[in-house]
């Protein structure tokens, strides 16, 4: 099969959950087929990454710079390109859409990806995240598939839940009805639509009945990522989260002010860890909390879960899957979240995965696991099991070829 990717961002480095979906989704997907990855880039860093993405795994990379009105000028093509950005932008806005699709629809990417497909002949177009679905308004001459990653009005909607101010409230409010009526549009225009679970898929099919919509789950590289032991007397508590999603910051802050100063009243040898979480809100929620350790970004996040004893997911909003609850549980470690956390998981409360939905409850989940090394350990044995039999990238890779043949043989009857 001949798969066109078209993606806002380089996988590489990997420092989110939506990078390492992108990069170990591609490269399965390049041990079987031929890749093409055509990209932004913001960063010279993004810019390496793309270049090691093409070395790394043997796929063609197409690199387009992200243009912003500076960058426009710096590259010397002037007004022409910055008129298209500001017409794009305006139009956007005029129907309605979410302004983060106007800021990645750029002319620049839509000359890249109509003379790639002019050039070369691909027999599917892979579109990671829906802003990036203006470039297959058009009609095109080949089937398309979009990785959704995200139902971007539920998230938007639960975080104006935990708002407390009025303004900013109605704005979380207000994008997330836009984005609710642009998933509703742009869904259908898909040969098929891939959710990351079983809610995303149900609001999927509530926005756009008639999508094709198939479940592709985030998943775990669980041949390279083994369980360490579980040690008898537990001491160290991680959580791991990107600070440019939402969600994680908010699960920060709510873990170092209602949650960590009651654990360390009660159990003072505890220590945590919060990886990859390096923000001045971050900071800020954690002034006054002590055994406390915060990271930057890290090279490989598995030595951290080797240290960890219990993996926290204090999560308040978002949808979709995540990636850092599949991490521990591959690594071995026994995880503490919310029911929404754990939201598209095909876990069991109880046996996969304690849950705890408020402070006192995540308090007493902790000190339980605490006091408990057997628990923590069937814990942790029944989560890797999970991991091994349905979120290995291959199966997931498995399930990505298998709809897009049924694609393809629709498309073409006599493949």
């Amino acid at each position: 099969m001949r798969i066109l990717v078209l993606s806002p961002i380089s996988p590489l480095p990997i420092f989110t959950g939506g990078r390492q979906r992108l990069y170990q989704v591609t490269r399965e997907q390049a041990r079987r087929h031929q890749v093409t990855f055509l990209s932004f880039f913001r960063t010279p860093e993004e810019r390496e990454g793309l270049e090691q993405l093409g070395r790394e795994l043997g796929v063609r990379v197409i690199s387009v710079p992200f243009s912003s009105p500076k960058r426009v000028f710096g590259a010397g093509r002037g007004w022409q390109d910055l008129f298209r950005i500001a017409m794009g932008y305006f139009r956007v806005r005029r129907a309605g859409w979410p302004q983060d699709v106007a800021i990645w629809e750029q002319p620049g990417m839509h000359r890249a990806l109509t003379a790639e497909l002019a050039a070369s002949s691909h027999d599917l177009l892979q579109v990671e995240w829906p802003y990036m679905a203006p470039y297959v308004m058009a009609d095109l001459d080949i089937p398309t598939a979009l990785i959704t990653h995200d139902v971007f009005s539920v998230s938007l909607a639960r975080r104006a839940e935990l708002q407390k101010q009025d303004r900013a409230r109605a704005r979380l409010l207000e994008q997330a009805r836009r984005w609710r009526a642009y998933e509703a549009m742009i869904y259908p225009r898909f040969s098929l639509v891939a959710a990351m679970s079983r809610a995303d898929a149900a609001w999927i099919h509530e926005r756009a009945p008639q999508a094709r919509v198939i479940l592709s789950p985030n998943g775990v590289d669980v041949r390279g990522i083994q369980p360490g032991a579980v040690r008898d007397r537990a001491r160290h508590l991680l959580f791991v989260g990107s600070p440019t999603h939402e969600p994680n910051l908010d699960a920060a802050c709510w873990l170092l002010t209602d949650i960590w100063p009651q654990l360390r009243a009660r159990a003072p040898h505890l220590t945590l860890t919060l990886v990859n979480l390096d923000h001045p809100r971050v900071w800020a929620c954690a002034a006054n909390a002590q055994a406390v350790r915060i990271t930057g970004r890290v090279a490989d996040v598995l030595p951290f879960y080797r240290q960890a004893d219990i993996a926290l997911a204090p999560i308040r909003a978002g949808s979709g899957t995540r990636l850092k609850i599949l991490e521990a549980f591959a690594a071995g470690v026994p995880v503490i979240s919310t029911t929404l956390g754990c939201e598209g998981l095909e876990v069991i409360p109880g046996q996969h995965v304690a849950i705890a939905d408020d402070a006192a409850a995540f308090v007493a989940a902790v000190l339980a696991l605490l006091e408990a090394p057997e628990r923590r350990q069937a814990l942790a044995r029944a989560a890797r099991a999970l991991a091994e039999t349905q979120y290995d990238w291959v199966s997931i890779v498995d399930g990505l070829d298998e709809a897009y043949e049924a694609v393809l043989r629709q498309a073409h009857p006599g493949r």
